[in-house]
């Protein structure tokens, strides 16, 4: 598994909107995962998965 990386000028967008999971039934907390594009310079250069965790409240480990 990659443990380091670096990405530079890139901006992320979704594929789809409304990928917020409510797992707090489960995990505790409220996150959105899901499918993106990336853009550098208005060109879409690729694909990718994002999970952002953290801005419903602190996650408790």
């Amino acid at each position: 598994y990659p443990v380091s990386m670096q990405v530079n000028d890139l901006r992320l967008e979704p594929l789809m909107d409304d990928q917020e999971l409510d797992a707090r039934a489960s995990v505790g907390t409220i996150y959105w995962e899901g499918a993106v594009r990336a853009f550098k310079d208005k060109t879409d250069v690729g694909r990718g998965y994002l999970e952002l965790t953290g801005y419903w409240q602190p996650l408790k480990l």
